[in-house]
């Protein structure tokens, strides 16, 4: 049953690969750096990693000459995805991302209403910062970690107004990466709340719907915390639900679009969890 699963997954990453290199999850050539990476993870988590130098070609080619990039995604995606293929940048990335963990802060008074995700860019340049620094920076990073406390909530999550599973599964990745003592967080109260028998996770206590990213974001925050799982096999069934006829991974159970991002979050949760 996993190994036909697992095939499935490689049948449907590999048939996602532009002919020019990259990935499009769409299966137009059109590759973009986060479906490139995702793609490139799937691949490498189930044992299956490739040589590809017209994709590493796509991905230097991100990178400016001074070393920088579009965005501190574009960044993310393309020196991700070169370690994953063991291939090289061609300029010195390190002036670019330290400029930015030094200068991209948030702060909650600057913060709109309806924002999305608090940490989605931060958790992004503290990864690359860990990989590249060239040093540590006691002072840098305890500013980092105090920013991050600063949207911890009175429930022991994190979130902005509120605390949300996946806010909280990104600070955690964070801290961890920064050294941070996670047992004095205490989080384990919050992911509780957060489980739910029949999916195994929910993004917000006391809510009972759930889509993959919120089991994903669940599985990921307790396997960083150390955090017990009581639903694991409601977890893995839910996952394993929203594998559609692709082979892909979709965000809704028994139906919707699989996408590499979808199946990005199926493939590592099943790890995490021991099923791959």
């Amino acid at each position: 049953m996993v190994l036909h699963m697992q095939q499935k997954i490689l049948d449907y990453v590999l048939d996602r690969r532009c002919h020019e290199g990259g990935y499009c999850f769409y299966k137009l050539e059109e590759p973009n750096g986060s479906d490139t990476f995702f793609a490139l993870s799937i691949l490498n988590g189930l044992g299956a990693p490739r040589e590809d130098s017209k994709t590493a070609a796509y991905l230097q080619k991100m990178q400016h000459e001074d070393g920088s990039y579009d965005s501190v995604f574009a960044a993310f995606y393309s020196l991700k995805s070169l370690a994953l293929l063991n291939a090289e940048q061609l300029y010195d990335p390190r002036p670019y991302i330290l400029k930015h963990v030094r200068q991209d802060r948030i702060h909650a008074d600057q913060l709109p209403v309806e924002i999305l995700s608090i940490f989605k860019k931060m958790v992004y340049l503290v990864d690359l910062y860990r990989i590249f620094k060239n040093e540590d920076d006691p002072l840098l990073e305890s500013q980092i970690i105090r920013l991050i406390l600063g949207f911890r909530n009175a429930d022991s999550g994190f979130g902005y107004h509120h605390s949300t599973l996946s806010e909280t599964a990104k600070a955690l990745v964070m801290l961890k990466a920064l050294s941070y003592p996670l047992e004095n967080l205490k989080v384990d109260a919050f992911l509780e709340q957060c489980e739910i028998p029949h999916f195994g996770f929910t993004e917000i206590p006391g809510t009972s719907l759930s889509f993959l990213e919120f089991v994903y974001g669940g599985v990921l925050a307790a396997s960083t915390a150390g955090y017990q799982l009581r639903y694991s096999n409601s977890c893995i069934d839910f996952i394993k639900s929203c594998q559609t006829k692709s082979g892909g991974f979709s965000r809704v159970m028994h139906g919707g679009i699989s996408t590499l991002e979808n199946t990005f979050y199926a493939v590592h949760a099943l790890q995490l969890l021991s099923l791959l």
